[in-house]
């Protein structure tokens, strides 16, 4: 078995666990048992979605250990409410985020800049013409994407022919992913982590977009005036993969 199915297996049965539990605590309460109000409240569910988000992805991802901080600080809060904690949230937030910014190690990829080469490769991926480039952000080459968004913006285009995929993780922070300039051959599966944040996807018209994500407060919205005659390609398709909790993605036609 995969480590696909693995970690599909471990999130629906984690999944079917806290919906069980929720159930019956629902329940014990309509029967006359006392649970206290933060048992059902919002932190809680942050933190089950953590929960389920780092089960499902092996916690090969961060963005579960987000969910868990702010909710879990929020529940203590809630929890213990002469402590007064709310008012120091936003200062230690700030204060987390300077130490990812200090701790993370600099990638290779940080210290590459596109070639005058790199204009070549600017062409319309289906009739092969040569087009002025379209992108806002910085233009980036490699086959698989791997983009950390934390109290920031980023952008990318991305000018790979043989587009394998991507990473997008974005907490208090926006991604905006230009794949107008490259091509596929195959399906490919974007994975999003997303905490408080947002997600723009600029895609052809003729790709098809598969939506897969698990979320909570969150949206998928495509916006694309979609080929659906000869020029739509089945062979190229994006798998929207990961979780999405008070935020959301947004796909868009490539500008003109």
């Amino acid at each position: 078995m995969s480590n696909n199915f693995k970690s599909s297996d471990s999130g629906r049965i984690v999944a079917g666990i806290i919906l069980v539990c929720v159930g019956a605590a629902l329940l014990l309460r309509e029967m006359g048992f006392f649970f206290p109000r933060w048992i059902f409240s919002w932190p809680m569910i942050l933190i089950l979605v953590g929960l389920y988000t780092g089960v499902k992805n092996n916690f090969r991802t961060n963005s579960w250990i987000y969910m868990l901080a702010i909710g879990g600080f929020f529940l203590f809060n809630q929890m213990i409410p002469s402590l007064r904690l709310q008012p120091y949230f936003w200062p230690i937030l700030v204060m987390s985020a300077g130490l990812v910014f200090i701790l993370r190690p600099r990638s290779q990829k940080d210290n590459e800049l596109p070639t005058d080469n790199d204009q070549l490769r600017w062409q319309d991926p289906v009739t092969g013409e040569a087009q002025p480039p379209t992108f806002t952000g910085i233009a980036d080459n490699s086959d698989f994407l791997r983009v950390s968004s934390v109290f920031s913006g980023v952008n990318r285009t991305v000018l790979s022919k043989n587009f394998k995929g991507a990473n997008i993780t974005c907490v208090f922070g926006g991604s905006e992913i230009n794949l107008s300039q490259a091509d596929l051959t195959g399906p490919v599966i974007i994975k999003t982590e997303v905490v408080f944040g947002g997600v723009k996807l600029i895609v052809p018209p003729h790709w098809a977009v598969q939506n897969e994500i698990d979320g909570i407060f969150h949206g998928v919205d495509d916006k694309r005036r979609i080929n659906v005659g000869p020029d739509l390609n089945p062979t190229k398709v994006i798998i929207l993969r990961g979780s999405v909790v008070f935020g959301g993605i947004e796909i868009k036609n490539p500008r003109i």
